[in-house]
């Protein structure tokens, strides 16, 4: 039964991550080009279909047909993607004509023909209507898989509808309950200078937390590393995420940063960064490095951990006190660690476990009606009895029935199936969010396991995917996205952290990105080194994590439908052929990320990206921009680095540009030094949030050209 569910949930959420957002464009903009007959179909099949699919789905999982509804699906999502990227051709001409303000480039264009049938006849929109019909008849065919599977059409059934959850409470308190003797014990262990290693010992003893995903080993490790006894013990701590992949330069640079509260410039010469790890750390009476999330693979990589170590273990004899904390779900550890102790979580008291759900459940406004008080705490007993003491999904649970203080959801969530199971009571909480959260929270997936996402990288992508709806004008990018990561938090998908210089940051427990993955595996997909999965041809959104691109360069570029590139980390090889190959393929991209083009000036066709929305190239060597940028008219997010000295004098064509900054180095932090080159006639942009006053020289830059 868990099975079914999870596997109709990830059907669904394929499909809504595709139609809600493009329905609703689509049913905005129809009439416009259409005419208002065909806006109405539209929404008549938007409303008695899309609201059944998950009836449709569930049946079919237990049918003979659901290999026809598979196909059917697949069709459905990309007739839905075809139909979008006709209707940004048509606004891209729009803006186009806007730019040149020309009355002949007008009519040439197509954007300024009446609604209704006289516009179907017009070149122009002949091939939106194919699509749109197209979109429509695969719609219709929704009608006979209700006939073929026995479902019934609802009548008057508002049941499947979601209204968008508002947010009235307030982030809630992070506590850790229920573990204060394990914290003591570990604490004791780490502060005995008879536990560490022996006198000319040529390693650094550690205690590892092992315990299954979502127990609450990292908040455990959290709860230790912030006490003051630790504070005061250990003159440096460090905290640092591996999960899974060791990545001996990637971690030692961490481990730095962690350490010293800055940034460490980019070093490819691991010698040289051991060397600066060994400098800080002496400096230091002794120190303390909790890894967390530590996965071993006793095949290949032993030699790797004794790399990442060995700057540790060279001061072992002179620090002695010194330690490592380690949490991980397995007890096998590489001998570098020298684990000298394995501390198996064990479940909370069942009383301390209810008292971390209700903390979550009963959080934000309070509960004035005694009686409706007293029977949700009789169903939090029967739901906390029910969640298999997983820590995760008390919070997440918790914090969903919240958000609904009354007894008829929090009945429906004591019926749920195998809430014992962790994903299960996970996947409860998913189906509670708000469409568009789902959307932004399976976009995450895209990075891997221990990202520290940051709003400043968050928020601007969400915004160029069309997650973030900017159509009321009174609301800016930064406040929608500023409660989309609220609404996160809130709800438990996303913890607050602490990133680099002390920075705030956002950090996914690695079961919730496992359910990332699980739901967004047919649209996201995230490319690394040691997965050769062929990747799938439905992918529209993908992520690069490799050294080298070149031996990837033909499964990507055959992947003509793709939206989205998010290149993660520096790569080894000189990467300039892929890109210009990238640029030549993939016309349908809205998001580009890169970090791997290490030529001066942007290739000029970067032009043809006609659909593009954001662009980074702050991690490459670029300082200037070609003329043909400024006929990206769908471009709102412009990222580049200090090095880009000015930019192309058409700018103030881009009118969808919502922001436009210089970053130093390659983290999301403005360059001190770093101004803003000039434009004139920057009043042109009018979409522009955030614009600094420094980058006007004058008023006459402020007016418009005519």
């Amino acid at each position: 039964m868990a099975h079914e569910k999870l596997m109709v949930t990830m059907a669904l959420a394929s499909l809504r991550w595709v139609a809600s957002p493009i329905t609703n464009k689509l049913l905005a903009d129809a009439s416009t080009y259409l005419g208002m007959d065909m806006s109405r179909e539209l929404q008549e099949l938007e409303s008695t279909i899309l609201p059944q699919f998950e009836l449709v789905i569930e049946a079919a999982e237990k049918s003979p047909h659901r290999g026809k509804l598979e196909k059917w699906l697949q069709d459905l999502k990309a007739a839905f993607y075809n139909a979008e990227d006709v209707l940004d051709e048509h606004e891209y001409n729009k803006l186009k004509r806007n730019a040149k303000q020309s009355k002949w480039a007008a009519m040439a264009c197509g954007g300024s023909w009446p609604p209704g049938r006289l516009a179907n006849l017009h070149p122009g929109n002949r091939r939106l209507l194919r699509q749109v019909n197209e979109l429509k008849d695969i719609l219709v065919k929704a009608k006979s898989f209700r006939q073929q599977l026995g479902v019934l059409p609802a009548v008057g059934d508002s049941s499947q509808s979601q209204g968008t959850a508002t947010a009235t409470t307030s982030f809630p308190i992070s506590k850790v309950l229920g573990r204060d003797m394990e914290r003591d014990h570990i604490i004791q262990f780490l502060s005995n200078d008879e536990a560490s290693s022996g006198s000319g010992s040529a390693r650094i003893s550690s205690l590892a937390i092992v315990g299954f995903g979502g127990m609450g080993k990292s908040s455990l490790a959290q709860y230790v590393y912030n006490d003051k006894r630790v504070e005061e013990y250990f003159g440096k701590r460090m905290w640092v995420c591996i999960s899974r992949k060791l990545d001996v330069r990637r971690h030692t640079r961490e481990i730095i940063e962690s350490a010293e509260k800055g940034e460490c410039p980019i070093v490819d010469n691991l010698d040289t960064l051991q060397y600066k790890l060994r400098d800080i750390l002496q400096k230091s009476e002794r120190f303390l490095l909790v890894l967390d999330d530590v996965w071993f693979d006793e095949s290949n990589v032993e030699r790797e951990w004794e790399q990442l170590l060995s700057p540790l273990a060279s001061l072992a004899s002179k620090q002695r006190g010194s330690k490592i904390l380690v949490t991980s779900r397995r007890n096998v550890f590489p001998a570098a660690l020298c684990c000298q102790e394995v501390f198996d979580l064990q479940d909370m008291e069942d009383s301390a476990f209810l008292t971390l759900l209700r903390e979550h459940a009963f959080s934000g406004a309070e509960i004035r009606d005694a009686q409706l008080h007293m029977n949700l705490e009789g169903i939090a007993k029967k739901i906390a009895r029910r969640l298999g003491q997983s820590l995760l999904a008390a919070k997440t649970v918790g914090s969903q029935l919240s958000r609904k203080k009354d007894v008829t959801t929090w009945t429906a969530a004591l019926r749920s199936d195998n809430l014992s199971e962790p994903m299960t009571a996970l996947l409860w909480s998913y189906e509670k969010l708000d469409p568009r959260l789902q959307r932004c929270f399976l976009y995450c997936s895209l990075f891997p396991k221990g990202h520290k996402y940051t709003y400043q990288e968050l928020v601007p992508l969400w915004t160029a995917e069309g997650f973030i709806d900017l159509s009321s004008q009174s609301r800016r990018m930064q406040d929608i996205g500023s409660n989309y990561l609220n609404e996160l938090i809130a709800c438990s998908f996303l913890q607050p952290g602490s990133g680099r210089f002390g920075f705030g940051c956002y950090i996914m427990h690695d079961l919730l990105h496992d359910l990332a993955e699980k739901l967004s595996r047919d649209d996201c997909f995230r490319l690394e080194d040691d997965d050769m999965a062929e990747i799938p041809c439905t992918v529209r959104h993908l992520s690069v994590h490799v050294k080298s691109m070149k031996q990837h360069k033909q499964s990507i570029c055959k992947l003509r439908h793709l939206r989205t590139v998010i290149c993660i980390g520096p790569l080894v090889d000189d990467a300039d052929d892929v890109f210009h190959q990238v640029l030549q393929n993939l016309k349908r991209l809205r998001v580009l990320y890169m970090c791997f083009y290490n030529k001066e000036k942007l290739p000029v066709s970067v032009g043809e990206l006609k659909h593009l929305r954001y662009l980074n190239v702050i991690q490459t060597t670029i300082s200037e921009f070609p003329a043909s940028l400024c006929t990206l008219y769908h471009l709102q997010i412009l990222l580049f680095s200090y090095r880009v000295e000015s930019l192309p004098k058409k700018l103030r064509n881009l009118s969808k540009l919502l922001s436009f900054e210089p970053y130093g180095g390659e983290s999301y932090l403005k360059s001190p030094d770093a101004e803003l080159p000039q434009i004139p006639y920057i009043g042109k942009l009018t979409s522009l949030q955030n614009l600094d006053d420094s980058v006007c020289k004058s008023r006459r830059d402020m007016s418009r050209d005519s």
